[in-house]
């Protein structure tokens, strides 16, 4: 049975008081503040016993009064409708008279009683909250009066452990300006900055615009840039929503602030409709597009997310983390290297997905030009095994997280990335797996990549290292990546190769300098010459007088040859190569393979016999094991 708790007790007892309270008082008004023998015709006991049946119906006794929002306000007008509607029904119902008006008025009467007492705790709770406050605390400047802004300061109100005294706000829509967000002035525009500089010493701003763009975070903190101020950010909107203390999730300015970027929009109803209430796979699950593609499906309501990788540390966090944020969701770690054909059956046959979003691969370029047998054998056969358990399994789409570094491939790496695009869309010919790809260029702050390498020299107090001066590439978030992917796979019919919009190319040289800027660091850059295979810049091919324009304007359908390939043949002589790697064999089999795979330099020519006489002997002894069958068969 359930146990009401002395709070909870009290609150009903309050709540019937100011039902009883309400009668008498609607009663007296009534008859001129006389007392009448026609109050105890009214039956007020049929009264608070339907109140009683709603008020519990809606578990309005656990609700706290001292955070009472619309929502509540809206509960306890219509638990007291409803509760006059059933009195007046029952009274007809017997044949009893009952005045109508009277009826109204009272409920009236009866529901302005109990809003008054959640208003009167709402008071208390301010007075106490603001008594706490010692007024003690870092100066602060908030620029920007909208939603954000008003978040912020509401929660200097209610917050006791807030840090920040608000000095006000700023706002460049002047319509704002002269304007009071609980108890603050929106002081005018940020062209009134240095004004309010050498009036006040202000120690921090807060920058809660969360659709600020790079270019307006730069012009923000050049005001700042010869003072001690520290500069603080919120994060987007929906982080503020969940609940978690705004003064929480302020942090420093990152260099992904910094970018310039747009928002990129994403249809939400389209993720729904994908992933809601299906079986999902992430293979690479535990590694920066892995992990945030898991967050992301998070939000859609799966079925069950099942996240696969070899690396059990970084997938026992990833665990501990989405279960931490979504208590509701059915998440399971699987450890397993794509390469286990066997392995990945299993997992297949056990869970039988529906989505299957391959990320598992090996990625950086100089490793994988020294280890092609291993870039062969990750990305190439592990994507083959994971795609031959799709189809074998009739999952409904596979969906390839790809790269640019596979268009016009100059190294092993985006050679293997091509092959594996080539893999996908030979199966898409003729399988009910709808497969497809989606290429994307460099994201930020994912394992190995530019940025942390840079953070991690500046931390040491060493020089950043650099390439080359004029090196460029396309950067992208990751979140906005792992969104893109999971649409791409929603807009998929497939064979499609998708391409992201990463936006405008970045200078690695500026992106070093805003490093150092933000990390006020004294440290140099030093130009150390282009890498194996490495190119001056990369290409996505999405121009749009190339690409197909698909409903999202971020995401485009790449128009590419279609190639005459013997999957099968190179498959099985790249299969035998790596159990004894010869690096110019192999490269040379992987441009036969993908015929737009050209290193900048390299003696290949020589090789061209040698690698055209293993396809060869592999296409002579798949002929000899098709005569074979069919004499057996005969």
């Amino acid at each position: 049975m359930y146990k009401f708790s002395l709070r909870r007790k009290g609150k009903i007892i309050l709540d019937v008081g100011s039902i009883l309270l309400g009668f008498l008082v609607a009663h007296l008004l009534k008859y001129d503040l006389t007392w009448s023998d026609e109050l105890q015709k009214d039956h007020h006991g049929v009264y608070i016993m339907f109140f009683l049946l709603v008020y519990l119906l809606l578990n309005l006794q656990n609700k706290s009064w001292r955070y009472t929002s619309i929502v509540e306000i809206s509960q306890i007008i219509f638990t007291n409708i409803m509760a006059g509607i059933l009195m007046l029904g029952t009274f007809i119902q017997l044949g009893q008279s009952i005045s109508v008006s009277m009826l109204v008025f009272t409920t009236l009467i009866c529901t302005l009683f109990q809003l008054f007492n959640r208003y009167v705790l709402r008071v208390m709770r301010y007075v106490e909250t603001m008594n706490k406050v010692k007024g003690d605390g870092e100066l602060a400047l908030v620029i920007g009066a909208g939603e954000a802004g008003e978040s912020i300061a509401k929660e200097s109100r209610k917050n006791p452990n807030f840090k920040y005294d608000i000095l006000g706000f700023l706002d460049d829509n002047p319509k704002r300006h002269g304007v009071i967000l609980h108890g603050y002035r929106v002081l005018g525009g940020r062209n009134n900055i240095p004004n309010i500089l050498e009036k006040y010493r202000v120690k921090t701003v807060i920058i809660a615009i969360p659709s600020a763009t790079g270019e307006v975070i730069k012009e923000l903190r050049n005001y700042f840039v010869d003072t001690d101020i520290k500069i603080k950010v919120l994060p987007a909107m929906e982080s503020l929503l969940d609940g978690r203390s705004t003064v929480n999730q302020l942090r420093d300015v990152k260099i992904e602030d910094l970018l310039g970027r747009k928002e990129v929009s994403i249809n939400n109803e389209n993720l729904d409709k994908l992933i809601e209430g299906k079986t999902v796979f992430v293979t690479g699950g535990a590694g920066s597009i892995g992990s945030e593609l898991g967050r992301q499906i998070a939000k859609h309501n799966p079925k069950r997310l099942v996240a696969i990788d070899v690396n059990e540390n970084d997938i026992y966090f990833l665990e501990l983390e989405l279960k931490r944020r979504y208590s509701n969701l059915n998440f399971v770690s699987e450890i397993c290297n794509v390469r286990e054909r066997d392995k990945v059956e299993w997992l297949f046959d056990k869970y039988r997905p529906e989505l299957v979003f391959h990320a598992a691969a090996h990625k950086h370029v100089p490793l994988m030009e020294h280890n092609p047998e291993e870039a062969i054998k990750n990305n190439i056969m592990g994507t083959k095994n994971v795609a031959d358990a799709a189809e074998k399994y009739e999952s409904e789409r596979f969906v390839l997280v790809s790269t640019d570094k596979a268009v016009n491939p100059t190294n092993i790496m985006g050679a293997t990335k091509r092959a594996c695009e080539i893999v996908i869309q030979e199966k898409a010919k003729n399988s009910k797996t709808k497969y497809m790809a989606v290429r994307f260029g460099n994201v930020l702050g994912s394992n190995g990549s530019v940025i942390p390498i840079f953070k991690k020299l500046i931390e040491e107090g060493k020089n950043l290292t650099l390439t080359h001066k004029d090196i460029t590439r396309y950067f992208m978030t990751i979140p906005e990546a792992a969104q893109l992917v999971i649409e791409a796979g929603y807009l998929g019919r497939g064979g499609e190769v998708f391409i992201l919009d990463m936006g405008e190319p970045i200078k690695i040289i500026d992106l070093a300098k805003n490093l150092i800027e933000l990390a006020d660091a004294d440290v140099g850059i030093d130009i150390v010459g282009l890498r194996p295979g490495e190119k001056l810049y990369e290409e996505l091919l999405y121009d749009v007088n190339a690409a197909i324009k698909t409903e999202n304007r971020k995401i485009f359908i790449s128009k590419l040859k279609e190639e005459a390939v013997d999957v099968e043949n190179y498959l099985k002589v790249l299969k035998r190569e790596v159990v004894d790697p010869d690096v110019d064999i192999i490269k040379g089999i992987m441009k036969e393979f993908v015929s737009t795979y050209a290193e900048p330099s390299h003696h290949f020519e020589e090789k061209k016999a040698p690698v055209r006489e293993k396809l060869r002997e592999a296409q002579v002894e798949e002929e000899i094991v098709a005569v074979k069958g069919k004499v057996a068969l005969a």
